[in-house]
Order: structure tokens, then sequence, then C-alpha cells
């Protein structure tokens, strides 16, 4: 994830991964656990550059752990292709309110890293969602590592103070 001006308002619901026919429908990966709350989204902001555009929806369903969408003004394949790959945003107002404990993966970036002694190893600077866990990005100046989110090694996380301690396994940082 960027760190756009947007970013702190707009939260990053999902990627155009691909094409679905000749009029214009893109696949979509989502990143969101209740997919089915969005599929009455009426306008998505699609990231080009270092803007956010609104785009009205025509059509979106859920399809194959996605999501397909038509947009308008996008009614062929050409024009499809042209945002393959483009990221989508939602006002963080319209997300599905989170429940106790719960919070979004945009929010650890910036967080300090610690290990068990209190020793600052660096700060979260992005995420992957991958099938086995998510994963985190940690940078200290030119060092750069990856955390894999699992809680033998993610000890204890504090979205309120933006802070992870972490005991980290051997070959890890």
């Amino acid at each position: 994830m960027s760190n756009n001006n947007y970013d702190k308002d707009f939260t990053w619901i999902g990627t155009i991964v691909g094409i679905r026919g000749v009029r214009g429908e893109v696949r979509v990966k989502y990143f969101t656990d209740h997919p089915e709350y969005y599929l009455d989204t009426k306008i998505f902001f699609i990231e080009s550059g270092e803007k956010l555009i609104p785009t009205k929806i025509r059509k979106l369903k859920s399809a194959n752990k996605g999501w397909c969408i038509i947009f308008e003004g996008i009614s062929s394949r050409d024009a499809a292709e042209k945002i393959q790959g483009y990221r989508l945003f939602l006002p963080d107002t319209q997300l599905k309110p989170l429940e106790k404990g719960e919070f979004f993966l945009h929010q650890l970036i910036g967080c300090r890293v610690e290990d068990t002694n209190g020793f600052f190893l660096g700060n979260v600077t992005n995420f992957l969602e991958t099938a086995a866990n998510n994963v985190f990005e940690v940078q200290n100046g030119k060092n750069e590592f990856l955390i894999p989110d699992v809680p033998h090694v993610v000890l204890e996380l504090d979205i309120e103070k933006q802070k992870m301690i972490i005991d980290p396994i051997p070959g890890l940082i």
C-alpha cells in the first residue's frame, strides 16, 4: 500500500486482476472478510496515479472468490484492459463497521515493531495477504524484513499505541 494522502481517509478494498468478456467487465480480488456487505456499493474510487477517481458501478456481483464489476464509461475489453492492475478504494465511512478487537490491515502501516526486550526493529511499511497468513513488511533504515502474522511470532499488537511486539524466530531478521 502506498502512502498517498488519501490513505488516511480511504481503504484499499480490492484490485482489478483481470478482464471478463468483451463488454468491459473486470474481475476484482477483494480484501475483506465480508464481500457480500459491499454488493450494493454504487461507486468505487479507482486509483489513477496520485489521484482517486470516483467511478460509478453499473453491475457488481460475486464470482469465484472475487467480484465481477461493470463500471460506467468502461464498455469494451480495450477500455477494461487499461484499468487492469488498478486498486479500488472506499471512503472509511462506507466500510463495514468493525467488531470489538478488529482492525483494518492498513492501520498497521507505520506501526512500531519491537522484540520482547523492547529493542526497536523497525516500522511496518506494507502488508501482504497470503493463503496461509498475513505477512508484514518492516523497514529500519536500509534494512527490510518480513514478519509472518502467526501467534508464536506476533505476540502483542496494540493498534491504539501503534506498537507490535514480536518474538523473532532465528533467521527472521
